[in-house]
């Protein structure tokens, strides 16, 4: 997408957030009303190749486990199957958010994080911007990855990426 500004954009200070510190934990449940998932969280790493693990699953999501915990400052993801040859997975409907809608992740510890939906964009694989979606970009985000587009039946897979991107709002700490 290429964005043309016609006129100078006047810019003003935003204030952020000031969020407590959040421990390392591992997310283990996450919700997203909007869509009617409730989902137990398992944990991906990465291949020999590499790569992101794929999730063993289509009834449950799984954390990226070399990224921060979510809510910590960097680029926590999610990723989930859209579907298999059984039927609809856990993300089908995740290309349906829309911005403002609400993610919620429930860490081991207690911590709830809560995430508002910036955007949803998909990727062909060929084009895929790791950087983007996986990098540290100094704020604290969540991705959540599905595939999508064309189903492509000679390879058995999907040629694209459904990434929906968020952002902290807020962080409920358990009580001690």
């Amino acid at each position: 997408m290429v964005v043309i500004a016609k006129a100078p954009v006047e810019t003003t200070a935003v204030k952020v957030a000031a969020f407590p510190v959040i421990p390392h934990s591992r997310p283990v449940r996450l919700t997203i009303p909007a869509i009617g998932i409730t989902s137990y969280v398992g944990r991906l790493g990465l291949q020999a190749n590499g790569q992101v693990q794929v999730p063993t699953s289509t009834h449950v999501v799984d954390w990226y486990i070399d990224g921060p915990t979510p809510g910590q400052k960097g680029s926590a993801v999610i990723l989930g199957h859209v579907d298999s040859y059984l039927g609809p997975g856990v993300f089908f409907n995740l290309k349906l958010l829309k911005a403002g809608d609400t993610i919620t992740l429930v860490l081991a510890d207690g911590a709830v994080t809560r995430f508002a939906v910036t955007k949803v964009v998909q990727y062909s694989k060929t084009g895929f911007p790791d950087r983007l979606v996986y990098g540290s970009n100094g704020t604290r985000s969540l991705q959540l990855v599905t595939c999508g587009g064309t189903f492509n039946h000679a390879t058995g897979s999907y040629e694209s990426n459904v990434v929906v991107f968020s952002h902290l709002v807020s962080v409920t700490l358990p009580k001690r």
